[in-house]
């Protein structure tokens, strides 16, 4: 089992399994973040426990089905436009952009599945199975209760931990990867979508996927609502209500947390000569004082504790 402490989000970020995506936090950091893995051949099981409320928006790897299932703050997590409560599950497709926005720190539960497996089970349960939940993102109401599931997968948790040799071996892990995805598609299958409107399916994703791509694309580009609303070809009201219903957040404010990241990562990877106020004029930003109260509130430490912890850093050896 991979188990893994951080201090603070990066690290954790990079560890998910069957995802790509960054955080973009809401609050400060209110603890550490933490992530249990158990690999299974094809199947990786993630506990994760995040430190401050966050928006995360990633894409599926392509190869990879994924569920998600909130453990704690089901009320405050959001995931594409959704209100959870614990009889909600998400189901996530290769290739395909998802957005999970939870207002306070909270607690959860993936799978990810290979495609080979997945399709392995359909071919195996025709008769349950629908071919069209293997092309979109969908949040699906459990046909059972749920408690089952996340037990077997707190067993498995258990055993990786406190005797991994018993569960490792061929034959236990083909097992143990056959009993996780039976009970997970009992719970999934027949997938019941929450009702949305198609307009609203298609539509305000692909508006809110090219936003999120122009400020992907443009890091180091002090980016505006205007600039969103023209690359987006549509309205403020519009793109405020799309970020408010799928972030949590105005795009005011969003724009402002992905300045602030910029602005760290820059810190972190600055080279020797380059200087706060240098960097800050990169990104636009003119009131240093306010900017180093927020960025202090967000990740915990001021902007000038991060250079520091940057440059106390040993050199790399080129060999």
């Amino acid at each position: 089992m991979s188990r893994l402490v951080c201090a603070d989000f990066d690290e954790f970020e990079e560890a998910l399994y069957g995802v790509e995506g960054h955080y973009v936090l809401r609050s400060r950091q209110q603890r550490d973040w933490r992530l249990r893995v158990v690999e299974l051949d094809g199947v990786a099981l993630m506990f994760g426990r995040e430190g401050a409320g966050t928006v995360y928006s990633g894409i599926g790897l392509p190869g990879f089905f994924n569920i998600f299932l909130p453990l704690s703050r089901h009320e405050c997590t959001v995931l594409g436009g959704q209100r959870l409560n614990p009889r909600l599950i998400g189901w996530m497709v290769p290739e395909a952009m998802f957005h999970i926005d939870a207002s306070q720190p909270a607690s959860w539960m993936t799978v990810a599945m290979s495609c080979e497996l997945v399709l392995r089970w359909m071919q195996q349960h025709e008769d349950e199975f629908s071919p069209e939940i293997l092309t979109h993102n969908v949040v699906c109401l459990a046909q059972q209760d749920l408690a089952p599931l996340v037990w077997l997968a707190l067993r498995l948790l258990r055993i990786d931990h406190c005797a991994p040799q018993q569960l490792h071996t061929p034959a236990a892990e083909n097992s143990a990867r056959n009993e996780l995805l039976d009970s997970l598609f009992r719970s999934l299958l027949p997938a019941t979508p929450v009702q949305r409107s198609v307009a609203a399916q298609h539509s305000h994703p692909q508006i809110l996927r090219r936003a999120l791509e122009l400020l992907d694309a443009m890091p180091d580009t002090p980016l505006h609502m205007a600039d969103l609303c023209q690359a987006c070809n549509t309205s403020e009201r519009t793109l405020r209500n799309l970020f408010t219903r799928y972030l949590g957040m105005s795009p005011h404010r969003y724009l402002m947390q992905h300045r602030l990241h910029a602005i760290r990562r820059a810190l972190l990877h600055a080279g020797p000569e380059e200087t706060i106020t240098e960097l800050c004029a990169r990104f636009g930003v003119w009131d240093f004082g306010r900017f180093a109260g927020l960025y202090r509130r967000y990740f915990g430490e001021l902007p000038s504790q991060s250079l520091r912890s940057r440059r106390s850093l040993p050199p790399l050896n080129p060999h």
